[in-house]
């Protein structure tokens, strides 16, 4: 029983340091926008359409720096990502999904909001 609490708090351990490691800022961290404006005006810019190559490459650098799964509030999406390219599930509820989807070519990045009102719930990062 006593190696077995040995390698229960061993796991621990490397669990909390494997966490810490992470270099991300969370997405609602103040210093995001400050940090990186070049990758969030082309995500902002409604001239260039979802499927271009600068918002492919903007989002795929943005999300090696920004961990989004930390999203708490619609305001913060609409401060980083252009609001026209997300593909909403309803519009007529609270409960809603919005849906962003930078692809070029056979790669893409989906980002997925489940929101409540203004509040997200949960949010996805997939990529491919």
């Amino acid at each position: 029983m006593k190696i077995f609490s040995r390698f229960l708090l061993a796991g621990a351990a490397c669990a909390l340091l494997a966490g810490c490691a992470t270099k991300r800022l969370p997405s609602e961290d103040l210093e995001v926008p400050k940090l990186f404006p070049e990758e969030i005006a082309i995500l902002k810019n409604p001239d260039l359409s979802p499927n271009s190559k600068e918002k492919y490459d903007a989002i795929k650098s943005l999300i090696r720096k920004v961990d989004f799964t930390f999203t708490r509030e619609a305001k913060t999406i609409n401060d980083l990502l252009y609001y026209g390219d997300g593909v909403p599930d309803a519009t007529d509820r609270p409960d809603r999904t919005i849906t962003f989807n930078y692809q070029y070519g056979d790669h893409y990045v989906r980002l997925v909001f489940a929101l409540y009102m203004t509040v997200v719930l949960r949010a996805d990062v997939i990529e491919k």
